[in-house]
C-alpha cells in the first residue's frame, strides 16, 4: 500500500493520536512539538513511501504519549536522545559531518608533516676519493669555522660522504638534490646517492652500499649521503667556493619538501695552482 507521505492513513492516525495527548499541554508548547513531528515526518518520508517504511520511521519516533510526557517536563530535563530522535540527520547530513571530520583530520596530518623537524647532520663526514682524502687539510682560516679543503681536480668527479639522521617521528624519503644545488665545484653532475641501512653498523662509508633511487630513513634512524659533482669551477690561486649545507628534496607522507642540512666541517676546494690546468 502506497500514498503521498503526508496523506498516509499510518500519519494520520498517529498525528491525531498526538494530538489528543498534546492537549493538556500549554498550546505554545504543543503546536511547537506537533510542527517538530510534522516536519521530521515530511523528511523522513519520501512520497509514496511503502507501508512498512512508514511504520518503521513511526516506531523509532515512539509513542505519542511518551512524546507528550516528555513534553511536559522542564526543558532542561528532556532527555538527549528523544530530543535528537526528534531532528534525526539523514544521510547527507551523516555525510557532511564524516566529510568535516576527514578534512580536519587531514589539515592536521598536514600541518604536522609541515612542521616535522628535517634532516640533521652530519654525524660523520669524509672525502669520497682517496686522493682527495690524502690532499685534505682542516682550516678555520677561511670562514672561522672549521673547514675541509682540498685542491680542485677540474674536470674530474669529487666528492663527499656525510651521515644524516632523521629526528622526527614520520619516516623520510630522499628523493635527490634540488635542481642545480650548489656544490664546490659547481652545479653541473651532481649526483646523490644514499645508504639504506645505518651506517655506523658497518665501517663508514666503505662498508655500505649507496643507492641513487629514494631512500627512506626511518623515525630516528641515520643513513649515508654520498654527494658527487664534476668540478667545473675554475678558482684562481687563493680561491675557495664553500659549501656549508645540502638542499634535498625529501617526501614526508604525501608531502614534498625542501630541507637544508647543515654540514660541520665545512667543504671547500682550493683555487688550482697551475692556471693551465683549468682548460
Amino acid at each position: 500500500m502506497t500514498s503521498t507521505t503526508p496523506g498516509h492513513p499510518l500519519v494520520r492516525a498517529y498525528l491525531v493520536e498526538l494530538a489528543r495527548a498534546l492537549a493538556p499541554l500549554p498550546p505554545d508548547r504543543a503546536n511547537e512539538l506537533m510542527d517538530q513531528i510534522t516536519t521530521h515526518l515530511e523528511d523522513a518520508l519520501p512520497p509514496g513511501a511503502e507501508e512498512q517504511e512508514v511504520a518503521e520511521v513511526l516506531r523509532r519516533l515512539g509513542q505519542p504519549a511518551d512524546l507528550a510526557a516528555e513534553a511536559a517536563q522542564p526543558v532542561g530535563r528532556v532527555p538527549h536522545r528523544r530530543r535528537f530522535s526528534v531532528r534525526r540527520l539523514r544521510w547527507r547530513g551523516w555525510t557532511l559531518i564524516a566529510l568535516c571530520i576527514a578534512l580536519l583530520a587531514g589539515a592536521g596530518d598536514l600541518i604536522a608533516l609541515e612542521t616535522a623537524p628535517t634532516l640533521e647532520g652530519p654525524g660523520g663526514s669524509i672525502w669520497w676519493y682517496s686522493q682527495d682524502r690524502a690532499r685534505e687539510v682542516e682550516t678555520d682560516e677561511i670562514t672561522g669555522e672549521i673547514v675541509s679543503a682540498v685542491p680542485g681536480r677540474w674536470g674530474q668527479e669529487q666528492g663527499i660522504v656525510v651521515t644524516v639522521t632523521n629526528p622526527s617521528t614520520w619516516t623520510q624519503t630522499i628523493l635527490g638534490p634540488v635542481p642545480y644545488m650548489s656544490t664546490p665545484g659547481g652545479v653541473f653532475g651532481v649526483q646523490l646517492a644514499a645508504s639504506r641501512v645505518d651506517p655506523f653498523s658497518r665501517p663508514f662509508p666503505f662498508g655500505v652500499h649507496f643507492y641513487a633511487g629514494p631512500v627512506s630513513i626511518p623515525p630516528h634512524a641515520t643513513r649515508s649521503l654520498r654527494v658527487l659533482w664534476r668540478t667545473t669551477i675554475c678558482q684562481e690561486q687563493g680561491g675557495h667556493a664553500v659549501m656549508e649545507s645540502l638542499e634535498l628534496r625529501v617526501r614526508v607522507g604525501w608531502v614534498t619538501r625542501k630541507e637544508v642540512v647543515p654540514l660541520a666541517p665545512y667543504w671547500t676546494l682550493n683555487g688550482a695552482s697551475p692556471k693551465r690546468f683549468c682548460a
